[in-house]
């Protein structure tokens, strides 16, 4: 059974900036990442009851303009509307708010079992890219994920949008460190095999 991880405390990720160190008392804990991530493509398919006036609100998310009407009715349908003890309120909402964007861009490409970095290295992304999205924190972060999620569109390339939302939520300390080694593991792989068999 997967952890769910935003139950618990992070020091880790708080280290260099303490953005997210905001202590709060206790409250039932927001599903995990990948339960979250699964929920939302679905209601994010074609058959969802989504309107198109809702996806492209979603679509429009940006750094300087998160929060849209249908990103609140997300958060509560999905049970996200509170954060967890270790990350203020306004730092999770953003970063939902980047998934939900990149998401509604690849509407219908969620896919468990393709790795974000195979499914990078499959639709072409390059290598300056990629390393540029692997060194981007905070705000640029976010611009890479819709820069991301619209190559990946324009590409109908699935990937596991788990991990894409875990780079957003750790982006500092030890499980940032792994998460990031293994999106570059499975993005190197696919390059190797792809000049091995070309």
């Amino acid at each position: 059974m997967e952890p769910n991880l935003f139950s618990l405390k992070q020091p880790d990720a708080t280290a260099s900036t303490g953005a997210e160190a905001e202590v709060k008392p206790a409250t039932s804990s927001p599903p995990s990442i990948r339960t979250a991530v699964g929920k939302l493509a679905t209601m994010l398919g074609s058959d969802s009851g989504l309107s198109t006036g809702d996806l492209a609100q979603l679509r429009r998310i940006s750094p300087e303009k998160p929060y849209t009407p249908a990103l609140w009715r997300l958060l509560l349908s999905l049970g996200l509307d509170q954060s967890p003890p270790w990350m203020k309120q306004d730092i999770w909402e953003r970063r939902w708010a980047s998934v939900m964007m990149a998401m509604a861009h690849t509407q219908g490409l969620h896919n468990y079992d393709t790795r974000l970095g195979e499914a990078l290295a499959t639709a072409g992304w390059s290598e300056l890219r990629f390393v540029k999205l692997l060194n981007s924190r905070g705000e640029m972060l976010e611009i890479q994920l819709r820069q991301l999620a619209r190559y990946l569109a324009g590409k109908a390339q699935a990937a596991n949008w788990a991990e894409a939302a875990e780079l957003l939520f750790s982006q500092e300390g030890k499980r940032a460190d792994k998460i990031r080694l293994q999106v570059s593991r499975d993005y190197y792989t696919t390059l190797y095999k792809q000049q091995k068999n070309s």
